[in-house]
């Protein structure tokens, strides 16, 4: 039986409406499934489903409908058998699919779910705080597969994306300061800059500010100077921020609005940045 028990069937309809099908189908969700030790109680549960569906449509994209079968006997048995797992695998799938997906997150009616459910409160805040964590006016910045330390970059965004749902904002402030250093090095070692073995993260952006106003105007393209003195603003900013309140440095607790600041920042330069990678 591949339907969800009735106590999680209201969670699994509107797990549906996330369409977390394509999420399923991904790469990202077989990443997942690895990192959480699932990868292959996954592939044992989907191909159960698949070799015992009674149905073939035409033009139908059975893996789709297929993995949902599968998410749906997967929490069947972690609620029945594994309780305390079947609400962290919540937390963590959601966390999950929030990185996955270029969409608002609309988790109001989940979390209701979850609180029927009487999932621990730990557990709710952090998915309550997925619910308004993908509106950012800063859209999530694509690393191109030619810089080397892309997906050290990629990590470096999704655990300052994770500090703040934990709450942990002097965390943020050191990642923020670290995927600057990662963006300018990968952009310096790109173009074979003379600060190629710099690491003064305030050097580092100013060879970057420079390097981009040169190739500007050989080019004949003009530009607000103002745009690209906001890289070694920022820059400074999160350095002083990271030196003031980081864990790794000082004992003061950073709000979460700096912390979103910085995030949203880095963010901003990075796209800037890595638009001129080539």
């Amino acid at each position: 039986m591949n339907e969800p028990i009735p106590k999680l069937e209201p969670l699994s309809d509107n797990l549906k409406d996330l369409d977390i099908g394509e999420f399923l189908k991904s790469r990202e969700f077989k990443r997942y499934c690895i990192k959480a030790g699932l990868d292959g109680y996954w592939r044992d549960l989907y191909n159960h489903v698949k070799n015992n569906r009674t149905y073939l449509s035409l033009g139908m994209d059975h893996e789709k409908y297929d993995s949902i079968d599968a998410l749906n006997l997967l929490l069947n048995n972690l609620y029945q058998d594994y309780n305390n797992q079947f609400y962290n695998f919540i937390k963590d799938f959601l966390y999950a699919f929030s990185n996955w997906t270029n969409e608002t997150l609309n988790l109001r009616k989940i979390v209701e779910d979850l609180e029927l459910l009487n999932c621990p409160k730990e557990i709710l805040e952090v998915v309550s705080n997925l619910d308004n964590f993908n509106t950012n006016a800063v859209p999530k910045s694509d690393i191109p597969d030619i810089v080397d330390n892309a997906r050290k970059l990629e990590e470096s965004l999704e655990k300052m994306d994770g500090s703040i749902r934990n709450n942990e904002f002097n965390l943020t402030l050191t990642y923020a300061y670290s995927c600057l250093e990662g963006i300018f090095k990968a952009y310096v070692e790109n173009k074979q800059l003379p600060e190629s073995s710099e690491t003064e993260l305030s050097k580092l952006s100013k060879a970057v500010k420079t390097n981009l106003k040169q190739h500007f105007e050989e080019n004949g393209k003009k530009y607000p100077e103002q745009m690209l003195n906001l890289i070694s603003t920022i820059t400074n900013a999160v350095s002083n921020a990271r030196n003031n309140f980081s864990e790794s440095h000082f004992d003061k607790n950073s709000d979460k609005w700096l912390a979103e600041f910085a995030r949203d920042c880095v963010n901003s330069i990075g796209r800037l940045i890595l638009k001129f990678v080539e």
